[in-house]
C-alpha cells in the first residue's frame, strides 16, 4: 500500500499525539560523518511494519543499525529534518537508540520518543496499561517535606483494587523518601519494580505500608461523569473527566453523550486536566459531539509535513451531525500543563471562527504541542514516534508552542475529588455558568501544596500516558 493511500486511512488515527527516491554520495573521509544521501532508502514511500515513509526497517539489530534507522528517519520525514545535525550515528557515544535520538532532536522538540513496541500497541491499539494505574505529582507536606499526591486513579487498576483514590499522599516509595536527590531513583522503581512497597500518610498523620503488584488492566477513558442542575433548573449542566484519546473512548464516549442528550444537557464542562493526547480521530468525534450542527463538516483542522513530503498536506473536517451531538454554542474546558496535544487540538479546533463556539477555559496553561506522529517506526522491538506533523485549525491558526492560557486561572485542586463541586476548577466553572464571569478567589488553604522545584519527570511517551 502506498503512502497516498496509507495516509487516507491514517490521518484519521493521526497520533496528536505520511516521495520520490534519493541520490547517493560518497562518505566523506575527511570528517568520517555520514550523510543521509549515503544511505539506501526505500523508493517507494509507505507506513507497515518494516518500513516508515521511506526509511526501511534494519534487519540486523546491532545499535549501530538501529541508529542508523533512527538516523534515516529523522532525516526524511521528521518536521524539522532541516535543522537535524549529520553526525557518524557509529560513534560509540551512541550506545542507545534514547541517545542518537537526542543527539539529532531539534530545540523545538519535547515530545518526540522510543519506547517499546509492545507498550506502544498496548496502549494505543489494543487500549492496555500495565502498571499500578495512578497518576502522580510531587507536593509540598512541609517547608522540608515533599511528597506524592495522587491526581487520578484507572477503574478496575491495581491501584483502584488497593482502595488508593485521588489525593492521597505517598511519604515514601520503597523507603525512600520523595527528595530530589533520590527522583531519579524513585522513578526507576516505578518504571521498572513490580512489586513496590508505598507508604501512605493517613489522616490523623500516621503511617500506613501497603504492597502493591502491577498488573495488566483495560483503561476505561472517562474517569468520572455527572450532570448537574442550578437552582432554577434552566441549566443542565453535564461534567466529563476524559484521560485517554484512544480508540477505547469511541465505544464510552457515545453512551455518555447519549444520556447528557436524553437529559437535555446545555452546558458542558469537559475536565482534560490530565489528558495527555493520542488520536485525532477520536479529538474529532469528541469534538463533534460537543458541537453538533454548529461544527458540522466545517474544518476540524489541517495537518502539515515538512517541505519532503508537503504533497500529503491534508485537510479533515468535522463529523457529519450525530444524533447524540449537544449542539452547544459554548464549552468549559478544564485544563493543567499536563493537558497536551489532542486535548489542545480539541479547544483549537472548536475555536475556529466558522464554528461559533465559545471556548471558556478553566485551570492553568495547557503543555503546548501542536504536533503530532503518522504512527511510528517499528525497528527491531522498539517503536520510534519522531514528531512529523504540525496542526492549525479552520482559521489556519495553530503554533501555540507556549500552551493555551486559561480564561479563567485556577489552581489544580487535587484533594478534591472529580465530581465534588468545591473543587477548585469544577467550582469555577459552575460559578461562571451561574454568574458570567470569573472569579477572583484564591485556593482554599490545603493541607499540602504543589511544588515546583522538582517534578516527576514527563518526557515523551510519559506526556501521553502519565499513569505509574
Amino acid at each position: 500500500m502506498n503512502l497516498i493511500t496509507k495516509t487516507i486511512l491514517t490521518l484519521v488515527t493521526l497520533i496528536f499525539i505520511a516521495c520520490g527516491g534519493g541520490e547517493s554520495s560518497s562518505t566523506s573521509e575527511s570528517d568520517n560523518r555520514q550523510t543521509v544521501e549515503a544511505l539506501e532508502l526505500a523508493n517507494t514511500v509507505d507506513i507497515t511494519e518494516t518500513q516508515y515513509f521511506r526509511v526501511l526497517s534494519p534487519k540486523n539489530c546491532e545499535q549501530e543499525n538501529k541508529n542508523q534507522f533512527i538516523y534515516q528517519v529523522m532525516h526524511d520525514s521528521y518536521l524539522w529534518s532541516n535543522d537535524v545535525p549529520e553526525l557518524d550515528f557509529s560513534d560509540s557515544q551512541y550506545n542507545s537508540s534514547e541517545k542518537m535520538l537526542t543527539a539529532l532532536k531539534s530545540n523545538n522538540d519535547k515530545f518526540s520518543f522510543i519506547i517499546d513496541a509492545q507498550t506502544a500497541q498496548s496502549f494505543f491499539e489494543e487500549g492496555k496499561n500495565n502498571d499500578f494505574g495512578m497518576g502522580l505529582t510531587v507536593a509540598q507536606l512541609n517547608s522540608s517535606t515533599n511528597v506524592l499526591a495522587i491526581t487520578y486513579i484507572y477503574p478496575d487498576s491495581p491501584a483502584d483494587k488497593a482502595g488508593l483514590k485521588r489525593g492521597d499522599i505517598i511519604t515514601h516509595i520503597e523507603s525512600k523518601s520523595i527528595t530530589s536527590e533520590n527522583i531519579d531513583a524513585i522513578v526507576d522503581i516505578l518504571d521498572n519494580q513490580k512489586i513496590i512497597k508505598f507508604t501512605f500518610l493517613e489522616e490523623n498523620n500516621s503511617t500506613n505500608n501497603k504492597t502493591i503488584t502491577k498488573e495488566s488492566y483495560s483503561i476505561k477513558t472517562f474517569l468520572y461523569s455527572n450532570i448537574f442542575t442550578n437552582d432554577s433548573g434552566n441549566k443542565r449542566v453535564g461534567y466529563l473527566v476524559f484521560q485517554d484519546f484512544i480508540q477505547n473512548a469511541l465505544q464510552e464516549m457515545n453512551p455518555i453523550f447519549k444520556t447528557f442528550k436524553d437529559y437535555n444537557v446545555n452546558e458542558l464542562i469537559l475536565d482534560l486536566r490530565y489528558n495527555g493526547g493520542g488520536a485525532v480521530n477520536v479529538a474529532n468525534h469528541l469534538s463533534s459531539l460537543i458541537g453538533g450542527v454548529n461544527v458540522s463538516e466545517n474544518i476540524f483542522n489541517h495537518t502539515n509535513f515538512n517541505d519532503r513530503y508537503s504533497n500529503f498536506n491534508d485537510t479533515s473536517y468535522f463529523e457529519t451531525h450525530n444524533n447524540n451531538a449537544l449542539n452547544l454554542n459554548r464549552v468549559f474546558v478544564i485544563t493543567t500543563p499536563s493537558t497536551c496535544s489532542s486535548s489542545e487540538l480539541v479547544i483549537n479546533a472548536l475555536k475556529a471562527s466558522a464554528n461559533n463556539i465559545e471556548v471558556i477555559q478553566i485551570g492553568s496553561t495547557t503543555c503546548g504541542k501542536p504536533y503530532g506522529f503518522l504512527g511510528s517506526g517499528k525497528f527491531c522491538d522498539k517503536a520510534l514516534f519522531a514528531i512529523n506533523v504540525e496542526s492549525k485549525n479552520g482559521d489556519d491558526i495553530g503554533n501555540y508552542v507556549n500552551g493555551l492560557s486559561p480564561t479563567c486561572p485556577v489552581q489544580d485542586n487535587y484533594f478534591k475529588d472529580f465530581g465534588d463541586t468545591s473543587e477548585d476548577s469544577l467550582n469555577e466553572a459552575l460559578n461562571y455558568i451561574t454568574t458570567g464571569k470569573c472569579t477572583t478567589k484564591t485556593l482554599k488553604q490545603q493541607k499540602v501544596k504543589q511544588v515546583s522545584d522538582f517534578q516527576l519527570p514527563k518526557d515523551g511517551f510519559k506526556r501521553i500516558m502519565s499513569a505509574y
